[in-house]
């Protein structure tokens, strides 16, 4: 036989044993199944004690125990024990010792289980002996129950903890606290955790509810999904609540049937059967009237997507940051009540400008002033001087914007024309800063420079205002040609480009060498200008050959129409 130690070198770190030195640490132990031999037993067994009927005879016991003594039950002992006695209850076959207070089971191989460790200490004065509580199950039931009930609900529960006189939880995985918890309860539901005396007591089919509080959610029948929350919450509820959240004393009560997906919160709120769905209820009361979800201080819908506040609205000054730029939004409200969002405009606020922002002068209400005249306008005030803009009911209702020094322009009405007026004597009437003529339409009043301008030549290409009978806009330009060909044919292709139509001409012949100069296309029928789309040629009747380089110059203005419009 290999030692202990040779063995242990076989299975070094690294090592690979083999079959023979398995078998080595396999044959120097002695199996379960084997019979080990007496003198293999080094054991001392000359002083043990014997059992004769299951007991060990008095005289065996140890020198301090006097005396064993039996009785028929636990009941039959005597109400006051005597200290070095065995007790021995024959039911049960169980030892109990007298403390001087009270019967210790000290019955072996018995003294770590909850019946032991429940029936050692039940006991609530001295000299009163231990009376026995239900406890048990079913153990492939996986219930702990502990009531009076524990029979009835071994046979109906799987996986139930309960707890409490007349708690009879029936069907899966509850947790039930209180007594005549989920008193009336079937077979089908399941993961129920509910606490508290009377508590979801007539629960029937009703799973996965969770239910805290004295008679709380007790009548709600067929309930899925609840939590409920408060002594005598949702009492008197109606069948098939499905997902209510219920929290508050006496909150919730009375739910109509199918009512579902609600919050409700305070105390003190009963619905009188209302079936309510998707809403939110939150108020606290100190009576019980029937109330309606309007009632609340906050009330709303999960569908409608509101909320609405049954009171006034304040926010703790200073609890909220100072808005600056990046708020961009105003909150207003309806008449009754609804909000909603609103650009911010800059319009000047009641109180003032912003900082940062300030007004160039100040506003003034003129009212009833000293001149009897009723007017309102803006003004800024200067050395007791009026510059602003004023409308005065005096009559007219005559528009006047006043000038340092009181000088003032008015726009007037009357019966028969619109004027205007002012009090500087050089005052020019109305005109516009900038030049519009390009833009008028057929409605327009001109500008003295837009009738200039038609009157005017210029050796730049503009338009002239007008169009075409074809609708197209006519275009004006005047060239001057201090260089004349010697045969008299000049071409304007250069000058007068994408020409379509040519509206009107203007020429002027500048000829000193001839002593003459004259506008238009002839000269005392002995000189000729013809003008095409391409040139304008120069005829002389008296000299046909003449050399019409001698000519000064030629000018020529046209009005025309574009190939390109």
């Amino acid at each position: 036989m290999k030692t202990k130690q040779e063995i242990k070198k076989y299975f070094e770190n690294g090592d690979i044993p083999n079959q023979e030195q398995f078998w080595d640490w396999q044959d120097s132990y002695w199996h379960k199944d084997e019979i080990i031999p007496s003198d293999k037993i080094d054991i001392d067994l000359s002083n043990k004690a014997d059992i004769v009927g299951g007991k060990v005879p008095a005289t065996q016991l140890p020198s301090y125990v006097d005396d064993v003594i039996e009785f028929a039950s636990f009941s039959a002992l005597p109400s006051q024990g005597e200290q070095g006695k065995i007790y021995i209850t024959t039911d049960n076959d169980k030892l109990f010792r007298w403390t001087g207070t009270r019967y210790v089971d000290i019955t072996q191989g018995d003294v770590g289980t909850l019946q032991a460790v429940t029936e050692r200490g039940n006991e609530t004065t001295e000299n009163v002996k231990l009376q026995g509580i239900y406890f048990g199950g079913l153990a492939s039931a996986e219930n702990i129950i502990i009531g009076d009930e524990s029979s009835y609900v071994n046979n109906r529960a799987g996986g139930t903890i309960a707890i409490g006189k007349g708690a009879k939880p029936q069907g899966t995985d509850h947790l039930v606290i209180g007594n005549n918890a989920v008193a009336i309860n079937e077979s089908g539901s399941i993961g129920n955790t509910v606490v508290g005396h009377f508590s979801m007591a007539q629960s029937t089919s009703s799973s996965e509810n969770t239910v805290f509080g004295y008679n709380a959610f007790s009548s709600a029948d067929y309930a899925f999904a609840n939590t409920v929350c408060g002594s005598y919450a949702g009492l008197f509820s109606g069948d098939n609540l499905t997902q209510n959240i219920i929290l508050g004393y006496s909150s919730g009560c009375g739910l109509g049937t199918l009512s579902t997906n609600n919050i409700i919160i305070g105390a003190q709120s009963a619905f009188g059967n209302a079936v309510l769905q998707n809403k939110l209820y939150i108020h606290s009361s100190t009576t019980t009237p029937i109330k309606t979800v309007s009632d609340a201080l906050i009330s709303g819908d999960f569908n409608d997507r509101y909320v609405n506040i049954n009171g006034k609205l304040s926010v703790t000054p200073g609890q909220m940051p100072s808005a600056d730029s990046s708020f961009t939004k105003n909150l207003v409200a309806k008449p009754d009540g609804t909000f909603g969002w609103e650009n911010k405009n800059e319009a000047l606020p009641l109180s003032g400008t912003d900082a940062n922002k300030p007004l160039t002068g100040s506003i003034e209400y003129k009212g009833n002033d000293t001149t009897g005249i009723n007017s309102f306008g803006f003004y800024s005030k200067l050395s007791n001087e009026k510059s602003g803009f004023d409308i005065q009911n005096d009559g007219t209702l005559t528009p006047t914007m006043y000038l340092i020094g009181d000088t003032k322009t008015d726009l007037y009405l009357s019966s028969d024309h619109v004027g205007i007026g002012s009090s500087k004597p050089d005052f020019s009437g109305l005109k516009g800063n900038i030049y519009y003529g390009d833009y008028y339409q057929d409605e327009s009043y001109v500008q003295k420079k837009y009738v200039d301008k038609k009157i005017s030549y210029s050796s730049t290409e503009e338009k002239t205002g007008g169009r075409w009978i074809n609708g197209k806009p006519i275009y004006k330009k005047t060239v001057v040609y201090n260089t004349i060909p010697s045969d008299g044919e000049i071409d304007i292709t250069a000058a007068f480009t994408d020409m379509e139509v040519i509206v009107s001409n203007q020429m002027f012949t500048d000829w000193q060498a001839m002593g003459t100069a004259f506008a238009g296309n002839q000269w005392k029928a002995e000189t000729f200008i013809t003008l095409a789309m391409n040139s304008v040629k120069i005829h002389s009747i008296k000299f046909p050959d003449y050399d019409f380089s001698l000519l000064d110059s030629f000018t020529l203005t046209l009005e025309y129409t574009k190939t390109t419009d």
